[in-house]
């Protein structure tokens, strides 16, 4: 059988078996790398490790400890979020679980209206650690659309993205590293039971997991329509290390005690009282010397800057903003109109 052909990055090429993977070529560089590899780079396109390598690739091993390698660490870990909801809930609906920054989320919709609570994503991270230590390969393969539909029946929203993606609709607006279009679908599997749509890469298996945490669970319309249903979305954090993970958390420990919301309330500086509505606040004495202070000194700074000030009014006639486009751009999202005997007004745009 010949011998393929690749290259690395530093321009080297090395002779492999044919089927060799990229764990072949990380493991035939060193221990170490072999260790910290997550996935690969093969001809500009993420790979899984497993995967047969061509002859005449390009290939670069992708490492836990950087940020492609952290998003295939927090990808993989969002799908196992969503098999320990199914195990734990039956019946409840998984949609999109994307890697963000320093994290990972995945929406669900829980029968009979159930929501989340605390004692939940404390059973659910539980029920995670069960399967990473499980080492549970994920498996890679393709299917077509009508198939992958009859596997996901009891799943609506796995199979509107299915009718999205192999529609051809525009499917940006997911933002879920789901399929990529066309007449197959890409699917992971890494339990009897459990099956996930995504392009991928994953980690080889589950055990590669394990340095993550539950955060928060928050509200989230499907695909951002306010008319569409609200799910829950489960927020995590996921690192290459437990030292990565405990100083991220640190990190947020220490950003939470100087939140302006909490000091605002412990120094007395001010309040927002419900009674004036969300986000509008009044400013306490001490809060009100703050206040004058910064506009003091901005004022100041501006004026040994050579600036001047002018001063507009608050509310303006619409057809000013007729002119300036605002109307025709931003009025669902401006205040309401006020009709005077001389003409419609508006209050600035935000």
């Amino acid at each position: 059988m010949a011998d393929i052909t690749i290259s690395l990055p530093d321009g080297s090429q090395r002779s492999l078996p044919q089927g060799a993977t990229a764990t072949t070529v990380a493991e035939g560089i060193g221990a170490r790398l072999a260790k910290a590899a997550v996935a690969a780079r093969v001809n500009g396109e993420e790979w899984d490790l497993g995967r047969e390598l061509p002859d005449d690739a390009e290939v670069a091993i992708i490492t836990a400890d950087t940020e492609p390698g952290r998003h295939v660490l927090r990808h993989s870990t969002s799908h196992v979020l969503a098999q320990a909801v199914t195990q734990l809930f039956p019946g409840a609906k998984f949609s999109i679980g994307p890697a963000i920054e320093d994290g990972f989320y995945y929406d669900f919709d829980l029968p009979d209206g159930r929501t989340f609570s605390e004692d939940d994503l404390t059973a659910i991270e539980e029920r995670m650690r069960e399967i990473v230590r499980a080492d549970q390969p994920f498996v890679r393969s393709e299917v077509s659309a009508a198939a992958a539909l009859e596997l996901f029946a009891d799943q609506p929203y796995k199979r509107e993205i299915i009718d999205r993606v192999t529609g051809g609709a525009d499917n940006d607006d997911l933002d879920s590293g789901e399929v990529g279009g066309g007449e197959t679908v890409s699917l992971y599997r890494n339990s009897p039971e459990f099956v996930d749509m995504c392009r991928g890469p994953h980690v080889p298996s589950t055990a590669r997991l394990g340095h993550f945490k539950l955060m928060k669970v928050a509200g989230a319309y499907w695909r951002g329509d306010e008319k569409g249903p609200m799910l829950q979305r489960i927020y995590g954090t996921a690192w290459e290390s437990k030292a990565a993970l405990d100083e991220h958390l640190h990190r947020l420990a220490e950003a939470e005690k100087r939140d302006h919301r909490k000091l605002a309330t412990e120094l007395d500086l001010l309040s927002f009282p419900h009674e004036l509505g969300g986000g509008l606040a009044v400013w306490h004495p001490k809060g009100a010397i703050v206040r004058k202070l910064m506009e003091d000194y901005s004022r100041q700074r501006h004026t040994d800057g050579g600036y001047q000030f002018v001063y507009t009014p608050h509310v303006t006639n619409g057809k000013l903003f007729e002119t300036s486009g605002h109307l025709d751009w931003y009025k669902d999202g401006m205040y309401p109109p006020m009709e005077m005997d001389n003409g419609t007004y508006y209050m600035k745009p935000m």
